[in-house]
């Protein structure tokens, strides 16, 4: 199996995992969802780090993207703490 579709079939378990977990628990703030399938990628994608050239720019805009996503949403919710 390419390392490619490793990080692929590792993604969709984990983020599948995860998602049926918060939904079991009966978590309804999708930021809680965001911020655990966030933080799950951005591991996951940490270990994959010897794709070839293109796929890991690729990964790593993603992953700017899915950060920055990450720090609106605990910036958000430290204002609604602090006011």
């Amino acid at each position: 199996m390419r390392v490619f579709n490793k990080l692929i079939l590792s993604l969709v378990i984990a983020l599948s995992t995860i998602n049926i977990v918060l939904a079991f628990f009966g978590q309804e703030d999708i930021a809680i969802y965001f911020i655990a399938n966030a933080i799950a990628y951005l591991i996951i994608t940490l270990v994959y780090v010897h794709l070839n050239p293109r796929a890991r720019a690729a990964l790593n805009a993603l992953s700017l993207v899915i950060f920055a996503g990450f720090m609106v949403i605990v910036t958000i919710k430290v204002m609604e703490i602090l006011s």
